[in-house]
């Protein structure tokens, strides 16, 4: 990792997860010193995290207006909330880079494809380019074991 790395990639938590009181993840490194995001043992566990928040969106949570969390902009509004950031062009930003309509298109987070698509964008939101090809900041093999580890996995079958 380069000494220059953004705090995300540093935290080996890529989605920039804030600490919240009494939540204890997974592979959440012993010692934190981040009092802001929590800090991981490798990044593997950081991104089982984006997968995990994500999927509580979907099962448990509403969209402001009551209806489902699944819409790319609803997810974003509640993962990049606008007191924090412009939420509007991380939503644009993410549909485009999925090719989906932001307000319309209902997205399954238990489909892999999808999953690994919006926590790639993510990612990349949250760190600016990394250093691999097309920006990324992990390869493919290290994403679908951190999707493995998150309960996902090709051919599973998850209920909501």
């Amino acid at each position: 990792m380069r000494p220059q790395s953004p705090r995300g990639i540093r935290n080996n938590n890529p989605g920039n997860i804030r600490h919240a009181q009494s939540t204890r993840w997974q592979g959440m490194a012993t010692h934190q010193t981040d009092p802001q995001f929590v800090q991981y043992s490798d990044p593997r566990w950081g991104i089982r995290a984006i997968a995990r928040v994500l999927i509580t969106y979907q099962d448990k949570r509403q969209a402001a207006d009551g209806s489902p969390i699944d819409t790319v902009r609803d997810i974003i509004q509640r993962w990049a909330p606008p007191n924090e950031n412009n939420t509007d062009a991380y939503t644009n930003s993410v549909a485009r880079a999925l090719g989906l309509n932001p307000d319309t298109a209902a997205i399954d987070v238990y489909d892999l494809d999808i999953m690994r698509a919006l926590i790639t964008v993510i990612i990349r939101h949250e760190n600016g380019p990394g250093p691999l090809p097309g920006g990324r900041w992990y390869g493919e093999t290290l994403i679908t074991e951190s999707l493995t580890l998150a309960g996902l996995e090709r051919g599973a079958v998850h209920g909501h």
